[in-house]
């Protein structure tokens, strides 16, 4: 039976207060109680918030005390106290039965508060594969927020700008001196500003975080990076031994390793400059004694670079320096131009090259990619520049003609989306007379049956099936492979044959 919020309220009320918490004044809807948490380590003050009653969203709690002996970082705990001891969609709530369900979230965050004071092993464990929470919110004070763009694998170092105007400036870390003003024209962004340069360090081991947390000063970095990994700490070493620093500022560096990417910076004041700058060995020697104490500032790192974009959520390797011809770009040549971009094509030392002859007109609206924004325009051209202003990286080259065979079936995949049996022919004609060396994987992709089904067709080696061989040999040639959805959708219209969309019948004149 349904009941309202202040049923729930009331249920609940009960139950916390036999628990002993103490109910607070409600704040914008948020009822709050204060209670603790009985652990094995003793008990743990907490604050438990509760703004959902439908229970979509799990109860906030917020560590306000843990016992003495206690780790200063813990594990799913940020520095403003507010604990994850949920992961999002892990488990349902019953809302019909929310003292249960408060009940539920308070032992299941006393178990998890059990496993982290009690466990070292678990705790160091939880650390390491959540470093990146950890650097970010799991002290104060809080890391300065920056991007990072494209860092080639084999880059020393890199380039830091400020994008974004001066009441919303943020940091943009990149090798391509090229993706910064890309990223300004289609985020529309001022000119960006070139701050300097950047350390680019890398290691192959997973960064422990000791009982004092991540490092917060130059000497506790020091003594941080030679417990993590002895090479990555002798590397930074000698590059501070061969520097010479010319003016004061910050020193930046960005990590990477195989919990992610990370950086900080710490202060070269004007008297360190002046006084050490030209013998980098001296410098070094004052950062490790008089300057050790020197202040460190934590960066967080958010990637956007298309290795990360077009491959993070992929199983296998994104389309990154891979060369795709696409001809034809309608109804779904429009939509695969997107999909191949998305997954990496036209990236890195790739490109999506566009072949379709046709303008876009109002009859092919409500089925392409394209919008009335395009409307009389080359379909390729419109295309290309949609895909410009959404994934700026990607090199998409449209050309405003029919296909010229065999001079399109280059590079390492051609897809034929115009779903045209003359034109898939003579594409399956003109590749079987290329040397082996030079014929492309080819895929055909076409719609049938009005539009209730799409229709591939994959040719990589001579000994399988063609295009040809879809039909008997026959004088009929009918289809070997029939799917038994007929033909009947076929529509022709003045001087253009085009298929109707499924399901949809169109009666004329009298019965």
């Amino acid at each position: 039976m349904a009941q309202s919020p202040q049923e729930s309220l009331g249920r609940v009320l009960r139950s916390l207060h036999q628990r002993g918490f103490v109910q607070l004044p409600s704040r914008g809807g948020v009822r709050q109680f204060d209670g603790v948490l009985n652990c094995n380590r003793g008990d743990v003050k907490i604050r438990l918030s509760i703004e959902d009653w439908d229970f979509t969203r799990y109860p906030v709690i917020e560590i306000l005390g843990v016992p003495e002996g206690a780790p200063l970082l813990i594990p799913h705990i940020s520095a403003s106290g507010w604990f994850c001891y949920l992961a999002d969609g892990s488990v349902v709530l019953d809302r019909y039965a929310p003292e249960g369900a408060v009940a539920q979230c308070l032992q299941i965050a006393t178990d998890e508060l059990n496993r982290l004071l009690g466990d070292p092993r678990y705790r160091e464990g939880e650390l390491q594969t959540e470093f990146g929470a950890s650097w970010s919110i799991g002290q104060q004070p809080k890391p300065v927020p920056a991007t990072l763009g494209t860092v080639r694998p084999d880059s020393a170092v890199a380039d830091a700008y400020l994008m974004g105007d001066k009441a919303s400036e943020w940091l943009l870390i990149s090798c391509d001196v090229e993706e910064p003003e890309r990223l300004a024209r289609v985020m529309r962004l001022p000119p960006p500003r070139s701050m300097q340069k950047c350390w680019v360090l890398r290691s192959g081991q997973l960064p422990g975080v000791g009982q004092n947390g991540v490092p917060t000063t130059i000497g506790e970095l020091f003594s941080w990076l030679k417990s993590w990994d002895v090479g990555l700490y002798r590397e930074f070493q000698q590059r501070l031994g061969r520097e010479h620093f010319k003016n004061p500022g910050v020193l930046m560096v960005v990590i990477h390793c195989p919990a992610g990417w990370f950086g900080f910076y710490f202060e070269l004041d004007k008297t360190l400059v002046l006084g050490f700058g030209r013998r980098p060995l001296d410098l070094r020697q004052q950062l490790h004694t008089r300057r050790r104490d020197t202040s460190l500032t934590r960066i967080t790192l958010s990637e956007i670079s298309p290795e990360f974009i077009h491959g993070r959520n992929l199983s296998f390797p994104s389309l990154k320096d891979k060369r795709i011809v696409l001809i034809g770009c309608g109804a779904i040549g429009g939509y695969l131009a997107e999909g191949l971009v998305r997954l990496g094509a036209g990236t890195g030392n790739g490109e999506l090259t566009l072949v379709d002859p046709d303008v876009l007109a109002p009859g092919n609206l409500g089925r392409h990619a394209l919008g009335m924004n395009a409307l009389k325009q080359a379909k390729v051209s419109a295309l290309a520049s949609r895909l410009d202003l959404e994934f700026p990286h990607a090199k998409v080259t449209p050309h405003n003609r029919t296909t010229r065979l065999p001079a399109d079936l280059v590079g390492d995949l051609v897809i034929n989306a115009t779903g045209e049996e003359a034109l898939s022919e003579a594409i399956n004609y003109h590749r079987q007379g290329l040397p082996d060396y030079r014929r492309p994987p080819t895929l055909h992709v076409w719609v049938t049956g009005e539009g209730a089904c799409v229709q591939g067709l994959w040719v990589d080696e001579q000994k399988y099936a063609c295009f040809r061989c879809l039909r008997r040999n026959d004088t009929k040639r009918l289809k070997r492979f029939d799917l038994g959805l007929g033909d009947d959708g076929l529509r022709v219209l003045g001087c253009t044959a085009f298929r109707g969309s499924a399901g949809i019948r169109v009666k004329t004149g009298r019965k």
